[in-house]
């Protein structure tokens, strides 16, 4: 126990370590992803703060267009940062508390997938603190790519998947990797598929290890099924928006090869001193040096072969092209922190081993002491440069690519600095269009460009968040179309001067925002969304599922410590 929490202190210090540059320089970080991850946030911060909560359609954030993000992009975890923000009451400080979760959890949880798979002690806080500086987990610092936060528990998935070959008697538990695998959904779908494909490599050979296969596939339905009950948010939203509606997909990368593998020029993706680590484990294993399970090789072989996709060695360009369905991948690199921690995996139980047979000299801990503050001072340097562009004199934006801004430097400053959260997304945003209902075979040539200018840019129109929904004003001189930069789906619903809108009275355009017919002098419109019967029992059961398996889980806590001491 004492070992564990002297664990938890390192990997806390770490922690600060690694946000320090960016906590000392109290700068803001508006990186790739910033903009679109602060709408989200936003959207259920205000929710709470006004207890206007609104589950499907953004009514806050996102101009308030009314368009559905978080239903389908980690509805659960998108409230919690919200809660986050709504504590902290700053940009700033929600970066500096989220960062340091986000790198914190990932030390625990490496921790405790090497610890479960008999590492030693020291090696599983060694390989713990280089996973918390691999750059699946910082890059939400440097970046707020929302990557971090499906590689921060991608140990746990790792947990569940080791067990199958591990412990041939009992090789499932249910309550772990249903509790695991529904985590990862809820939190980061894409990372979820990726951690399912691993899950099937583990299975297919566990098929050949376990006593009782009949056992081993009985539990797997049996976790399936409930599974599929607690992450049922996630899955009916799709299926009833899919079913009603034409979706924008997300950005479609055709040149995979140009611009989503690892980087090397920079070593801000895989860093030398993790990947010279990563060549040490892997002639480790191909030369024999020590006796390594079988595990040891599988997690290894399959790290490595991850690692390599994730190089610019496999033809990501002819496969997206001629299997559509790979490219949601989207970025090649984004396998990189399940191969890290496979490797770093691999490389602490090859350690175990080489100290159990006397093969490494004594001053080893001095050697992981030395690598962990290299790698250290590396992540610092990063998070500096990423920091200090808040503070230049014309363009304090990190990442320009995409973003439209009416305001910069010192003026945009002083609007993040504001206590008014809302203020600085209104002079800066990035016009991302996913998953807005477009017209059935209509062809959109430049998307980000029809949102920018129908709804980012349309400030002809007031708009107002009221319960459920959002209200729309504007005075009006003649009887001509008026685009009121709100989209609508099949279950959104128009009043209009408060009566139900009539199709002669508007139509939606190309990328779903609709077009009201005014009439003179003053005119209102009344957004609500209505999900369907079914989605509100379903909800309604999804989230009394979840209160039943925290209950659950508090209870055997309680017990287990009662039982201790």
């Amino acid at each position: 126990m004492k070992k564990n929490i002297f664990a938890g202190f390192v990997f806390l210090a770490l922690s600060l370590a690694i946000m320090m540059p960016q906590l000392v320089q109290h700068s803001l970080i508006l990186g790739g992803d910033s903009l679109f991850h602060f709408n989200r946030f936003l959207d259920t911060e205000q929710q709470i703060s006004h207890g206007n909560i609104q589950y499907f359609i953004s009514t806050y954030g996102f101009s308030q267009s009314g368009r559905i993000v978080n239903a389908l992009y980690g509805p659960y975890v998108a409230y919690f940062n919200g809660l986050i923000l709504y504590v902290v009451k700053s940009w700033f400080w929600y970066q500096i508390v989220s960062g340091i979760l986000v790198t914190f959890i990932s030390g625990v949880t490496m921790y405790y997938l090497a610890r479960i798979n008999r590492v030693q002690y020291n090696y599983s806080v060694f390989i713990a603190s280089l996973y918390m500086m691999t750059y699946g987990i910082t890059t939400w610092v440097t970046n707020q790519q929302f990557l971090a936060w499906g590689a921060m528990i991608i140990p746990l998935g790792l947990s569940v998947a080791t067990r199958l070959i591990r412990d041939p008697k009992n090789p499932i538990k249910l309550l772990e990797i249903i509790l695991v695998t529904s985590l990862f959904i809820e939190t980061h779908v894409l990372s979820a598929l990726f951690l399912i494909i691993i899950y099937s490599v583990f299975f297919i050979i566990a098929l050949f290890t376990v006593q009782d296969v009949k056992r081993l596939f009985k539990y797997l339905f049996v976790s399936i099924a409930v599974t599929i009950l607690l992450t049922s948010n996630i899955w009916l939203t799709m299926i009833n928006l899919y079913k009603d509606n034409h979706l924008l997909s997300p950005f479609q990368n055709k040149l995979p090869l140009q611009t989503g593998m690892v980087d090397f020029s920079n070593g801000d993706q895989l860093t030398l001193m993790l990947l010279i680590l990563f060549v040490i484990q892997s002639g480790l294993l191909i030369f024999r040096v020590t006796t390594t399970s079988f595990l040891t090789k599988i997690v290894t072989i399959l790290g490595i072969i991850i690692l390599l996709s994730a190089f610019p060695l496999f033809p990501w360009n002819s496969i997206f092209a001629h299997i559509p369905a790979t490219g949601i991948i989207q970025f090649p690199y984004r396998l990189l922190p399940f191969s890290e921690a496979l490797i770093l995996l691999g490389l602490g139980m090859t350690l175990t081993s080489l100290t159990a047979q006397k093969y490494l000299p004594q001053i080893y801990k001095l050697i992981m002491f030395v690598i962990c503050m290299v790698s250290l001072t590396s992540v610092q340097h990063n998070v500096y440069n990423a920091a200090k562009t808040w503070w230049s004199n014309n363009n304090i934006i990190k990442s320009t690519s995409n973003v439209t801004y009416t305001l910069n430097g010192d003026e945009l400053r002083k609007k993040f600095n504001s206590k008014n959260l809302t203020d600085p997304l209104l002079y800066v945003w990035k016009p991302t269009s996913d998953y807005v209902p477009i017209k059935k075979d209509a062809v959109i040539t430049h998307p980000y460009n029809q949102y920018n200018l129908e709804i980012n840019k349309n400030h002809t129109i007031e708009k107002k968040s009221i319960n459920g929904g959002i209200q729309v004003k504007w005075v009006s001189k003649d009887t001509k179309y008026r685009n009121i930069g709100v989209v609508k789906y099949a279950d959104t619903q128009v009043n209009i001067n408060n009566h139900q809108a009539n199709k002669n009275q508007y139509y939606t355009t190309n990328i779903g925002t609709i077009m009201i017919k005014s009439k003179v002098g003053e005119n209102s419109v009344i957004i609500t969304y209505h999900e369907p019967a079914f989605m509100k029992a379903a909800l309604t059961l999804n989230i009394i599922s979840w209160f039943i398996v925290i209950f659950v889980l508090t209870f055997r806590y309680i017990k287990a410590l009662a039982k201790k001491y």
